[in-house]
């Protein structure tokens, strides 16, 4: 391209040259034609006549683009005029010669220049053996002159031109060469760009066979560059398209327009390669197609992106099975669909699992979770829907189970039995070389047919609730939910909530109930907590302790009950009296961070005396942790506060209670009391604790005293005794109690 580029430039320079040439030669060949009439040299002025019109036919061949007979009839004819003219000059047109040949060189070429040389010499060679050039030369005349002298100043205007234009045709070389560099350094960073692009570059053919292709396809397709060039792009590239989607791109290609789509293509090994495609068209110059270029974004990775996300919200990442939001999802496809059969939802929980937990470690317990969820993968059928909630707590549904519901209950049931049997085998966890088995809790709920989009949905809830359930029944339990259920547990959640507000407004009421010797002198008294709710009335607390100890409620619960108690005890007739009173202590109260400075508040608030406050502890409380329970006993005996063993002999290890804890009383539960008087082994067993206690200077009480007899067996077996229940008297308020027991002035009464 370059060079043609510079031929042309040159034909252009030459062809200005020879026009020149031409009208030089015009005016010459008048001015010696005229001088050779004038000085009688009428052969060189005939001759010297014919440059006009030889120089008049060539500008007519510039004229009419043939550039080539111009040029040869241009320096031949002239030379052929120089040679004829040298007898006529006197051998003076022999200087043209040389004119000549630098003109042939310029315009014909070195070939032909040299074919001029060798003629022009042996034309002087002839002239000269001839003699004709010396008798010629002894007779020049003005004509010859001018003739010679004009050829002369041709040469001169031909090479001054030469010059002028070699030296302007080189400074625009070098600045061609220059635009020609920085083209080619621009060329060359694109396709740098284009061949270390990330994304896979293809270039194809107005037919659409691949003509390049880049490394990044190379390396995404694991084809060969061989493999690929001059291939149709379906086969190589776009063989995800089909032929209804191709027609359509083809269409708009053949518009002019930029086709963009995404589809699967395929590896050279087959494998999947989703990609974003842009095909567009490459135009020449003149606007034509000439080329496409297909750009390809690889989606693999937003593909990989897509698929963590949908595991992340539909799956369980630790056990791969679906996660509770998938559970609703299926639910709610339920209730949108027609249903012929009862459907069945069981909750399976693992029993105990947070002791697993606390005992081997998130990561055993993780294991056993898998374990558990591979295991009822393996036990049930593959049309069971079974998914993974939460901890250790599986969801598997059964669809279509029986038409009925009492068969679909029976067979829920028969799913339950197997499911609990096949968990009794062993569990292989990894990691472990021994093995596990566990037992469960499961509740279930069915849906029957006709039941609305709303029972569909509340599936869940209800089989939440026959889980709860069984699990207040104990290990391996198995419940079907009954409506009760959820009005239990609704009324639950209003407890809780109604408590949650009615404490600090004020609706707990305190109770006292006498504690006396066996001759009826009171010592003291229990003091117990009544809820006055606004609707269901006075409430005991069997139908609200419960439900304040699954939350942190019997906190302020039992801050309150504290705080009266000690109110009570400050004021005279307590200290006058020596009267005690003794406040159960639950084992969230005693034992959070707070109890001890909170009590200590309370005590100084209230001025109360702390030798005359028993706290009363099961042994349930005292089992979470011996060494935390006998630390922050002796620091209650340390502010003077006794503390009683509630419930003795109900519990677990009552004899190491007594043996490793600092207490100072033991309540004999209701339990052996109401028997021992009609019962030998209640007696035994009540005489035997009494017994004890005496041995250890330990202080009884006796609940649940409601018969005279059992006063007087009490009182056999140990006269000291303090006795506590319905034959005393029944719970009071604390004004009426303070007013009826201890007769207390009412300016006493409120504390």
């Amino acid at each position: 391209m370059q060079g043609q580029f510079f031929e042309a430039k040159n034909r252009l320079s030459m062809r200005y040259a020879l026009r020149f040439a031409c009208i030089w030669m015009s005016a010459l060949g008048a001015v010696v034609a005229a001088a050779g009439l004038f000085t009688a040299e009428t052969a060189l002025a005939a001759l010297s006549l014919l440059l006009i019109p030889l120089a008049v036919l060539t500008q007519a061949l510039l004229r009419s683009q043939h550039w080539q007979a111009a040029t040869l009839l241009f320096c031949w004819g002239n030379w052929a005029l120089a040679t004829a003219t040298i007898g006529g000059s006197g051998g003076m047109a022999a200087m043209a010669f040389p004119v000549w040949l630098v003109i042939a060189v310029w315009l014909l070429g070195t070939t032909q220049a040299l074919c001029m040389l060798g003629l022009s010499a042996l034309a002087l060679l002839l002239f000269w053996t001839t003699g004709y050039l010396d008798a010629a030369a002894h007779n020049p005349g003005l004509a010859a002159l001018l003739y010679a002298l004009g050829s002369l100043g041709l040469a001169a205007a031909i090479t001054l031109m030469a010059r002028l234009s070699l030296s302007h045709r080189a400074q625009k070389s070098l600045d061609m060469l220059a635009l020609l560099e920085e083209s080619q350094q621009e060329l060359r960073k694109f396709h740098r760009a284009v061949e270390q692009s990330p994304e896979s570059i293809v270039i194809t053919d107005t037919a659409l066979n691949v003509i390049y292709v880049n490394d990044a396809f190379l390396a995404r397709t694991g084809y060969a560059r061989e493999e690929v060039l001059g291939q149709p792009t379906e086969l190589v590239s776009t063989m995800g398209m089909d032929r209804s989607h191709r027609r359509r791109a083809l269409e708009q290609l053949a518009s002019g327009a930029v086709w963009r789509g995404e589809m699967s293509n395929r590896t050279r090994s087959g494998e999947a390669l989703r990609e974003s495609v842009l095909v567009a068209p490459i135009r020449s110059s003149q606007g034509q197609v000439v080329n496409y270029v297909e750009l390809k974004h690889d989606l693999s990775e937003r593909v990989l992106a897509d698929r963590r996300i949908h595991d992340l919200v539909y799956l369980d990442p630790l056990t791969g099975l679906p996660n509770r939001h998938s559970l609703v999802l299926h639910l709610r496809e339920l209730a949108t669909g027609a249903q012929s059969a009862c459907h069945g939802l069981l909750l399976l929980d693992v029993d105990r699992f947070s002791v697993f937990r606390d005992a081997h470690g998130m990561q055993h317990s993780d294991e056993l979770v898998r374990a558990v969820g591979m295991r009822l993968v393996e036990a049930l059928p593959d049309n069971v829907w079974i998914a993974r909630l939460a901890g250790a707590e599986f969801a598997m549904l059964f669809e279509n189970l029986e038409p009925h519901g009492q068969a679909a209950e029976q067979r829920l049931r028969q799913q339950a039995q197997a499911l609990k049997l096949a968990l009794q085998k062993p569990l292989h966890l990894r990691g472990r070389l021994e093995t596990e088995s566990v037992s469960c809790c499961m509740g279930a709920a069915l849906l029957e047919p006709g039941a609305g989009g709303a029972d569909q949905q509340e599936v869940l809830r209800f089989a939440s609730v026959a889980l709860h359930e069984a699990k207040q029944n104990g290990p391996g339990s198995v419940m079907l939910f009954e409506p009760r259920m959820a009005e239990e547990v609704h009324k639950r959640m209003r407890i809780a909530r109604d408590l949650r507000s009615g404490i600090p407004l004020g609706e707990l009421r305190l109770y006292l109930q006498t504690q006396a010797t066996a001759r009826g002198v009171c010592v003291g008294a229990e003091v117990l907590v009544r809820w006055q709710h606004p609707q269901w009335g006075l409430l005991s607390p069997v139908e609200f302790i419960e439900v304040a100890e699954e939350s942190e409620l019997i906190l302020d619960l039992g801050g309150w009950v504290l705080r009266q108690a000690c109110l009570l005890l400050a004021q005279p007739v307590f200290a006058e009296r020596g009267l005690r009173l003794s406040v159960n202590v639950s084992a969230i109260q005693f034992g959070h961070e707070g109890f001890m400075p909170a009590l200590q508040a309370v005590l100084r608030d209230t001025g109360a005396n702390p030798h005359l406050l028993t706290l009363e502890l099961t042994e349930g409380v005292l089992l979470r942790d011996w060494d935390e329970a006998r630390t922050r006993i002796l620091a209650l005996r340390e502010l003077g506060i006794e503390i009683a063993l509630d419930d003795f002999g109900t519990g677990y290890s009552s004899m190491y209670s007594l043996k490793q804890l600092p207490i100072q009383e033991l309540k004999i539960d209701r339990g052996f009391v109401s028997g021992s008087h009609g019962s030998a082994t209640d007696a035994a067993l009540v005489e035997a604790m009494l017994l004890l206690a005496r041995r250890l200077h330990l202080r009884v009480v006796a609940e649940g005293v409601e018969l005279p007899v059992q006063a007087e067996r009490l009182q056999q077996w140990n006269p000291d005794i303090v006795m506590q229940g319905l034959l005393l008297g029944e719970p009071l308020p604390q004004q009426q109690w303070l007013a009826e027991v201890l007769g207390a002035p009412d300016s006493l009464q409120q504390p």
